[in-house]
């Protein structure tokens, strides 16, 4: 009985569907499949669909005999014809251990032209040293689409470098904002934003990138909403769901009443994950008369509490915006001085070793230092700003910024291009981080290495 109802339901969706006029879509992957976050037993796989009643995953650990696993999810049939992203949420993973899996679409096996893999972190707390790993970082990544960018000389540059990031070797990907560039005729509808979310996805050479390492991301404004945008975007509720709905972190909103914020773990190394929009006053707000903030109160208390409880050997601090940076009038914590001092003395008062900020927005790359707070703290203080991806370059060239006496000498790239982090060392006490900058073809523009042992907080 329970199969004869489901079939006359069936039936009934079907006969609904072509009352509507709607034409059967060639079932297919439109994007993806990109690795979310990853744990000891955990992995998040997302893939974005069309034309499917149901899309499944299959996964076992590679080289294993015996039957897949699988998991399903089905397609309310009048929808099937729009953009479907599916989230898979594979659990009770073996530890430490490389998995193979495969996307079917209606019970067909997809073939990408790319093994498809992912790892699970191993079990190494009280075991053995921590695992050493490195991970890409960047930001500013627009697509063109003539008709609806600015006239003359596209904004977006090549695509290539993101098979260049592909290529290079990391455990995972860290978006530091402006990972989508909504355009005027984008924020302003939500359909507008949906479908400025599945062109930057779907470009085509995104798609090794996706699949090759596990992905993070936060957001800055322009994947956030308008230009500079703040806590008044009047589609921010919607942006947080097509935020969501295209990535695959590992918290969001399953933690946080609002905001995208997070934090998450890898060998011995802690990522704060930061929302600087969602809770975010106006940048030209005078600090003199309004006590203007861009994290909010909640989300500057979980972020003390994080950074207090936390035991990692490295604490990085990742954020849409510029932190350290005094030399700027440019949209950073510069222009929120009263927020970036109180993380600062909150930082000196806990004597919490291990700090470092990863930004991005600048549309340049570049390491900054304060030094002015070595004494009271006992180490300085570093700002790793990686951008920009595609974007066009900014214009600090000639400027009086370019002359910055917070920047590390020789680490200012204004091309598109990347980095990556490398964390290694034999022991705990030994463990140093190593930055590389890469340009679009991957060529190595400067090297940086930071050791545990400079980064030690005054007892």
């Amino acid at each position: 009985m329970k199969q004869k109802i489901s079939s006359i339901l069936f039936i009934a969706f079907v006969a609904v569907s072509a009352a509507l006029g709607q034409t059967k879509t060639a079932a297919r992957i439109i994007a993806g499949p990109m690795l979310g976050y990853n744990t000891h037993t955990e992995c998040m796989i997302w893939v974005q669909t069309i034309g499917a009643d149901e899309t499944s995953i299959q996964y076992k650990v590679l080289g294993a005999k015996g039957e897949w696993q699988t998991e399903l999810n089905y397609v309310f049939v009048i929808g099937k014809n729009r953009p479907q992203a599916n989230k898979f949420y594979l659990t009770q993973l073996e530890m430490g251990k490389t998995y193979e899996y495969q996307i079917l679409i209606d019970g067909v096996v997809q073939k990408p032209p790319y093994p498809l893999q992912f790892k699970t972190q191993e079990l190494w707390e009280w075991r053995k040293p921590a695992p050493d790993f490195s991970f890409l970082a960047g930001s500013c990544l627009y697509i063109n689409d003539s008709a609806y960018d600015r006239p003359g000389v596209p904004y977006g540059k090549s695509t290539d470098i993101l098979n260049t990031m592909a290529n290079t070797p990391a455990d995972f990907m860290l978006w530091l904002g402006d990972n989508v560039y909504m355009r005027e005729a984008d924020y302003s509808s939500v359909s507008g934003m949906k479908d400025r979310y599945l062109h930057t996805r779907s470009e085509p050479k995104l798609q090794l990138l996706l699949a090759k390492m596990n992905h993070y991301a936060i957001w800055d404004d322009h994947d956030y909403g308008d230009n500079d945008a703040n806590k008044t975007f009047e589609h921010k509720l919607s942006s947080l769901d097509l935020f969501n709905e295209y990535w695959a972190n590992r918290s969001g909103p399953y933690l946080n009443e609002n905001g995208i914020y997070y934090s998450f773990k890898h060998s011995d190394a802690e990522f704060f994950m930061l929302d600087n929009r969602w809770f975010r006053d106006e940048s030209n707000l005078n600090e003199q008369f309004f006590d203007k903030t861009q994290l909010g109160a909640k989300q500057l208390d979980w972020l003390k509490n994080k950074l207090a409880h936390s035991k990692a050997v490295f604490k990085f601090v990742c954020v849409g915006g510029q932190f350290l940076n005094e030399h700027t009038n440019k949209e950073s914590f510069n222009l929120y001085k009263k927020e970036r001092q109180e993380i600062i003395q909150f930082t000196v008062e806990q004597k919490i070793s291990g700090v470092i900020f990863l930004t991005g927005d600048r549309h340049h790359t570049e390491l900054i230092k304060n030094d002015d707070i070595k004494e009271k703290l006992g180490y300085s203080l570093f700002d790793l700003t990686s951008s920009s991806i595609t974007a066009g370059a900014s214009s600090i060239i000639g400027s009086d910024e370019e002359k910055n006496p917070m920047r590390v000498a020789n680490t200012l790239t204004a091309e598109n291009n990347f980095c990556r982090i490398q964390i290694s060392g034999k022991k705990k006490g030994e463990r140093q981080l190593e930055i590389s900058n890469y340009d679009a073809k991957g060529l190595v523009k400067w090297g940086f290495v930071i050791k545990e042992s400079d980064l030690r907080a005054k007892k």
